[in-house]
């Protein structure tokens, strides 16, 4: 794993260069440009928050911040694994015509998305620091919550990445898993509105721990509990060593498949 970081740092600049090409791609002949990191979220927002104060009749002090506090998150995870599953069948071009470590292609991917994700959250974040001013105290717990984060997102795409190319069947399920993945985790509802039995359940799911994190600085403005950040480091370290691990395994496949 040390050799492919090595490598993979020796190509830096042309993971630059893709990123770069990435996010110009993504909002190219777009009128609002990359106003849409915020935007976009946003605009969501405010349809779940119509849906579940006007329909459910669900009360909450400040409820679309409730809800923004865990879709930017939920949107940068989701966008970033769907582009960079498909990262290497899209971009099999490149492979064939430079002699580039593969796992540029999906971390390209997720690192524009990235970038997109720490946009909205400079802009938006201060709304957040006028409805709890304390929060700002722990911003240093969000950075390291962003990392891991970060870490999560980026083994689990690698993963995908590859196995997509030797399994197409992936690339059609991911829609269907990563929907009925958004509704079992905690983003339009809190944990506490979760039956006790189905807690259990919940805590198996990764984004869980990820979510309430968020929720618990931004919204709350608490630190999250020490359980917590366990359980976000050890999702961020088993998919750091696992996918790496079969991406290693798997990447002399590649060729034969694309």
């Amino acid at each position: 794993m040390i050799k492919r970081i090595k490598l993979i740092y020796a190509h830096r600049y042309t993971l630059k260069d893709m990123v770069i090409k990435e996010l110009k791609a993504k909002y190219s002949a777009s009128i609002l440009g990359i106003s849409w990191a915020v935007v976009n979220p946003l605009l969501i927002m405010l349809v779940i928050s119509f849906v579940f104060t006007a329909v459910f009749k669900v009360e909450m002090k400040n409820f679309p911040l409730f809800i923004l506090s865990g879709i930017l998150p939920w949107m940068f995870f989701s966008t970033a694994i769907s582009e960079s599953a498909f990262s290497i069948i899209n971009q099999a071009q490149m492979l064939r015509q430079f002699n580039i470590p593969k796992e540029i292609l999906p971390f390209s991917s997720i690192l524009a998305n990235f970038l997109n994700f720490l946009l909205g959250w400079i802009i938006i974040l201060p709304v957040f620091l006028v409805f709890k001013p304390k929060a700002i105290i722990l911003l240093p717990a969000l950075m390291l919550i962003v990392i891991m984060h970060l870490i999560f997102t980026s083994t689990l795409g690698l993963l995908l990445s590859i196995l997509n190319v030797l399994f197409r069947d992936i690339g059609h399920l991911l829609g269907v898993i990563l929907m009925f993945w958004l509704w079992v985790t905690p983003i339009f509802y809190s944990i506490d509105m979760i039956p006790l039995f189905f807690r259990k359940i919940y805590a198996l799911n990764p984004m869980t721990c990820y979510i309430i994190s968020y929720r618990n600085i931004l919204f709350e403005g608490v630190m999250p509990k020490f359980y917590t950040f366990i359980q976000m480091s050890l999702w961020a370290i088993v998919s750091l060593f696992l996918g790496g691990f079969i991406f290693a395994k798997l990447e002399p496949n590649i060729v034969k498949k694309i």
